[in-house]
């Protein structure tokens, strides 16, 4: 039996709104009260086993009901991609006419997972040989789960939250078999409110659709989805060349920017922290985490995580290879910030200049410039951008918390830890979370698990993470 490595991923948020007297047929709810104009937000976790590193995670949810009274609160089926989704939200959609009331069950379907993995285990798992990287579909024993509610109700006139945490611990069998229902539970929280992540879905990255300066709304829309987005005075607008006035002025059509998206306490969705990342998109921007790498070929290889725009033939989940140019050097590091502060790299050695800088393990963010011969995909700008891992703390001392290397680092000679530098009040401060609760680092106790957030850089052949985001795990 393979070890389990325990590892809790936000993978999807869905607002509904709550009506009088619609919604499903029946009994709207326990509790007498049928009325309100109210809002709930949904969402979900997960964690994968140890000396299988999955590379890429997706699933699609295909209904969320509520009971009793069998109230549908998804309107249609939304495929998300889960590793990135150790510290962060995914936005799924709203559902209106929800009615007020209180609810004993939360009915969730699932179709469509698919696994992309490096098998380190020293035999084939699941068809995939050992030290290959593979992307296959899970044999599935259980594709729903009913999970029971503890004293939930959705009051009139206001917004509640759903967690809902599927576990990869319990969801995978040593054979990668996936049974939805004995991995899936839930936990109430209040979007917008106390114990609530000041930003939900980060790093999300697509070209402009529809800027609307007199209603200052605008579109967010890559390869998996789109966003309908608001911009309002505490929304930072960073690195846009030629725009004096921070502002909905500085969206034009087609850009291409990295957006961190704000879940407000109505359940709608703020454009909270925007990024400049390219003019056009002529040029389509796909991020990955990086399997391997060949200096003296100037070539790696990546899992696909996102893509900026449909029609490229680029699959989530798929290997691509990357030949990358060399001059002008096509290295940098993308703009690192926790909420809205910037955070500073100062530290010494933490460096992404070079082909030598470059290690498996690390989530970067391609300019495809071409498609050459073999399908590789000519790239002339590499930007580091934000990797996730998760682990249970090893060492806190320092600002430092130290975290078990998943496979994936700890084969390819990364060593055996990650360290995950914090930053405090004076150069940026790391965002600090954990469901419900307001915490520090002194906080976080030795053998807790917890999801760290932030660019991977090899400082002495120790890998280092500069942390924006630390979340510790219920």
């Amino acid at each position: 039996m393979l070890r389990m490595r325990f590892i809790r991923v936000v993978c999807g948020l869905l607002a509904f709104t709550a009506l009088a007297g619609c919604g499903g047929t029946g009994q709207f709810g326990s509790g007498g009260q049928n009325n309100g104009n109210s809002s709930v937000v949904l969402a979900m976790m997960d964690s994968p086993p140890s000396l299988v590193t999955i590379l890429s995670a997706e699933v699609t949810l295909t209904g969320a009901t509520l009971s009793p009274g069998n109230i549908s609160v998804l309107s249609a089926p939304v495929t998300v991609e889960l590793t990135r989704l150790q510290t962060d939200l995914a936005y799924l959609g709203t559902a209106a006419k929800i009615p007020a009331g209180s609810y004993t069950t939360l009915t969730l379907t699932f179709a469509n997972p698919s696994l992309t993995i490096e098998n380190d285990t020293g035999a084939p798992i699941a068809g995939c040989a050992d030290l290959a990287v593979c992307k296959f579909a899970p044999t599935t024993s259980t594709m729903s789960a009913i999970v029971p509610l503890t004293s939930f109700s959705i009051a009139s006139s206001s917004t509640t939250g759903l967690l809902i945490d599927v576990n990869l611990d319990t969801l995978l069998n040593s054979s990668l078999v996936a049974d939805f229902n004995a991995a899936t539970s839930v936990f109430p929280f209040t979007p917008g409110g106390t114990g609530a992540p000041p930003v939900g879905a980060e790093d999300v990255v697509g070209h402009v659709v529809s800027p609307n300066m007199s209603s200052n709304t605008f579109t967010l829309t890559n390869a998996e989805a789109s966003y309908a987005l608001k911009v309002d005075g505490t929304t930072t607008f960073f690195q846009f060349p030629s725009c004096p006035m921070p502002g909905i002025s500085c969206l034009q059509a087609n850009q291409i920017l990295s957006v961190d998206i704000a879940i407000q306490s109505d359940g709608s969705l703020l454009a909270r922290n925007i990024v400049f990342e390219d003019a056009d998109s002529s040029d389509v921007e796909v991020e990955g985490v990086i399997t391997s790498t060949n200096a003296a070929s100037d070539q790696f290889s990546m899992v696909v995580h996102t893509v900026s725009a449909t029609g490229t033939g680029l699959s989530l989940g798929q290997t691509a290879t990357i030949q990358y140019a060399v001059s002008p050097n096509p290295f940098a590091t993308d703009f690192l910030h926790a909420d809205n502060n910037p955070i500073s790299l100062s530290t010494s050695g933490l460096l992404f200049n070079t082909q030598v800088d470059l290690v498996t393990g690390q989530e970067v963010s391609i300019r495809r410039h071409g498609t050459l011969a073999g399908g590789q995909i000519q790239a002339d700008r590499v930007l580091l951008r934000s990797s996730r891992f998760t682990g249970n703390v090893q060492a806190n001392a320092s600002n430092i918390l130290t975290i078990p290397s998943p496979s994936l680092i700890s084969s390819h000679n990364g060593g055996d830890t990650i360290q995950a530098l914090t930053y405090g009040p004076t150069n940026g401060p790391t965002i600090l979370f954990e469901i419900g609760h307001t915490i520090i680092i002194s906080n976080i106790g030795l053998g807790e698990s917890i999801s760290v957030r932030g660019p991977l850089f090899n400082l002495n052949n120790q890998r280092t993470l500069a942390a924006s985001k630390v979340v510790v795990q219920p």
